[in-house]
């Protein structure tokens, strides 16, 4: 008894912090990485994403911009990932609930908190790598395929962050609602949310709208990537959203959860203020967007260091010996720009005001999806054609449609109609020139309908395509049976009026008078 009483004391042991030491939370996050059931679904995700995300966009023409703009501008492969992750989250989150040992693990010595986010953690490395994985390899395919540009880079970032914030989603919801609903009722939210902001993308191209995951509207200009750098402003925007999402999430969790220590309580309040704040500061910065030359623009995201266009030595081709230059990029279409342009150049060659260059400038849209793309134009001194080639119907089989569409944008600019449809007498020698340059009468009102072109060929065509007929084409036949020569002659004498607006129908040539006295002398 005495040797007992006198024994040395021993120091108590010192108390750890609730949340642990770093070396535990990664050792819980090996187990969960070992025991997720997220690599059981990537096989079927990689699948959805190959039928959804890749094989349509293989039909589009090699350019990364065109390619992506279906997976990633219109949001596909985050429409693949995102229910799907946030299911699967919903269902490890409520599996403690579903086999009601929540009390179990909260009696523990580690945090609950801790062990939650170690097994979101888990689940949410898996599904981020799983998307980069199916990404990359998409892009490598890509690149042995040859599609011109540079990826974007940005946009596989928002994607990552998406299915990222998808987890987060679904994981809490599951810990909320710890049942067998939890995982399709995350699963089905989740899709409703990705395709009212789909719907949402198609009518507005302003405003806080654009910040929604799979709103297409100004993501992706025509030359991104090709003529000028994608901005980065709207996928920085997006970055914060998403991630605000994910980190209120988590926070709402550490909320919830049966924790000791009120500064606990005080950091998962503070993580969710933080992810709501991040989410508001988007919304508010996306309000600012505006849609510039290149892209979505954020003035206070932006840089105007990515306005710069690239630089890079074009390559050159001759139609009817004029020069027609391009972007490495489009080098691959050269031999079809050079041949549809050669008729048309050999129509007006030494005409006032014809080009004596060709040379691609980038494309731009007036708005959103599907908006109205600009015209080519002819200015300078000498004169040069400006050919904006990205808002054209690229061949990838047949190139007629391509070749069409080249022809009647020279010969719109050569008659000056501008951004509009023309006058009567513009869109008769306009329909006349055509017909030389081996696009006949009769599929002309097919050609202005075709999609890719200005408003104004639209507007021309006056509703669906019908026959080749009236007052503006009786003209227009009158000027083609003409010689080229006499042709020639009277688009001299007449081509100042013509471009002024000042000529009408009523002075087009006739086979019996060809041209006035004073061009047949």
């Amino acid at each position: 008894m005495t040797a007992a009483a006198e024994a040395p004391v021993r120091p108590a042991p010192a108390r750890t912090s609730r949340l642990g030491p770093p070396l535990s939370f990664l050792r819980l996050l090996r187990i969960e990485l070992r025991r997720s059931a997220m690599p059981w679904l990537l096989p079927l995700i990689a699948a959805l994403f190959w039928f959804d995300s890749y094989r349509p966009s293989t039909g589009q023409p090699p350019l990364y911009v065109l390619r992506t703009f279906w997976n990633m501008g219109q949001g596909h492969t985050i429409i693949d990932f995102g229910p799907f992750v946030a299911g699967l989250a919903a269902w490890i989150g409520s599996r403690d609930g579903r086999r009601r040992t929540a009390d179990l693990v909260t009696a523990t010595a580690r945090p609950r908190w801790t062990a939650q986010l170690a097994t979101w953690a888990g689940t949410a490395i898996w599904a981020v790598a799983g998307y980069l994985v199916c990404t990359s390899v998409m892009f490598a395919v890509y690149a042995s395929q040859g599609v011109q540009g540079q990826p974007p880079w940005w946009w596989v970032a928002v994607g990552a962050t998406a299915v990222a914030a998808f987890s987060a989603a679904g994981f809490a919801v599951g810990v909320f609602w710890p049942s067998r609903f939890a995982a399709p009722l995350a699963a089905f939210g989740g899709f409703l949310a990705l395709i009212m902001s789909s719907q949402t993308g198609f009518h507005d191209s302003t405003g806080w709208a654009l910040i929604l995951p799979t709103n297409s509207n100004g993501n992706f200009q025509p030359d991104s990537g090709l003529l000028y750098p994608w901005l980065p402003d709207l996928p920085i925007a997006r970055i914060m959203l998403l991630a605000g999402i994910a980190i209120a999430a988590l926070g709402l969790i550490g909320l919830r959860a049966r924790i000791c220590g009120p500064w606990t309580l005080w950091l998962a309040a503070a993580v969710t203020a933080a992810g709501v704040a991040a989410a508001g500061t988007a919304v508010g910065l996306a309000s600012t967007a505006r849609l510039s030359a290149d892209g979505i623009v954020i003035p206070a995201l932006h840089d105007a260091a990515s306005d710069r266009p690239f630089s890079y030595t074009p390559r050159c081709g001759q139609a009817a010996g004029v020069p027609v230059c391009l972007s490495p990029s489009y080098g691959r279409w050269l031999p079809e720009v050079t041949a549809a342009l050669g008729p048309v150049f050999s129509e007006v060659a030494g005409l006032p005001g014809a080009p004596v260059r060709a040379t691609q400038v980038g494309a731009v849209y007036s708005s959103g999806e599907g908006g109205d793309g600009q015209s080519m134009t002819i200015g300078g001194q000498p004169r040069v054609l400006s050919l904006s080639l990205g808002n054209l119907s690229l061949p990838v089989g047949t190139a007629t449609v391509f070749a069409d569409q080249l022809r009647l944008l020279a010969v719109h600019a050569f008659v000056g109609a501008g951004n509009g449809i023309g006058t009567p007498a513009q869109q008769a020698v306009q329909a006349a020139l055509l017909q030389a340059a081996g696009v006949p009468f009769a599929a002309q009102p097919q050609l202005l309908t075709t999609n890719g072109l200005p408003s104004w060929a639209q507007a021309a065509s006056n509703g669906p395509p019908g026959p080749a007929t009236g007052p503006v084409y009786a003209a227009a036949r009158r000027l083609a049976v003409l010689s080229p020569g006499a042709r020639h002659a009277w688009l001299a004498a007449h081509l100042t009026a013509l471009r002024s607006g000042q000529l009408t129908l009523g002075l087009a040539p006739t086979t019996a008078n060809p041209a006035p006295k004073q061009a047949r002398r």
